[in-house]
């Protein structure tokens, strides 16, 4: 009996991961052909930060004219360029390196058995989390940029605004290694706490049955 009940678990749990799996590809289509619209939030939220922290240097961050998914910072700080013309900075982010846990986040969300309209209020509060840890990542990402790639003009003005490198380091790494897989999981683990609870065997009240075993 109890490994009878071990091996429908372990069914479930598999056939779950099918699921999300095949879910996750299709979120991820629908992810990167309408990136240039679930974008605009994260480049009017990072604009703004950015102008703020910066202040009073004028920096403002755009479309990509050539790929719209991209952004464009525009600074007025001096660069000099290697073909030796001296001009105002600008540089390319790409905010879809922060935002891949949304389809993730989907996949697991489509395939988990709970009704629809739970599932559509899981999606638009991991939206607005994913959103948070791409303006994250953005915002990061340009002084991180600004601060060691563009030369000491470049920096000067990070320095300037009271923030230090190794703050920049430390939020950059976090933007780009912890943040973007781990909230989207968390998420979902809170959200489906029932679910995770089914899988591991482990119950709030601490009379857990080991994984895959029932109560006699």
């Amino acid at each position: 009996m109890m490994n009878k009940q071990k091996n429908n678990l372990e069914l479930r749990l598999g056939e779950l991961l099918i699921l999300a799996f095949l879910w996750m590809i299709f979120g991820f289509m629908l992810w990167y052909y309408l990136s240039a619209f679930h974008g605009v939030p994260v480049r009017l939220l990072a604009s703004e930060i950015l102008s703020g922290l910066l202040a009073p240097e004028q920096l403002e961050i755009v479309v990509n004219p050539d790929r719209q998914f991209l952004l464009q910072v525009q600074t007025q700080i001096a660069f000099q360029f290697p073909d030796g013309s001296r001009e105002a900075l600008g540089f390319i982010v790409n905010p879809l390196i922060y935002g891949f846990g949304l389809p993730l986040l989907f996949g697991l969300v489509m395939a988990s058995g709970v009704a629809f309209l739970r599932k559509l209020f899981i999606l638009l509060t991991g939206y607005i989390v994913v959103m948070l840890v791409q303006v994250w990542g953005v915002v990061w990402q340009t002084l991180k940029m600004l601060a060691f790639d563009f030369g000491p003009d470049a920096h000067q003005v990070v320095i300037n605004a009271g923030i230090s490198d190794e703050l920049i380091a430390l939020c950059y790494q976090l933007g780009v290694l912890i943040l973007p897989p781990l909230a989207p999981i968390i998420l979902w683990v809170l959200a489906n706490w029932r679910l995770v609870e089914q899988f591991t065997g482990w119950k709030k009240d601490g009379n857990s049955p080991s994984p895959g075993t029932v109560n006699t």
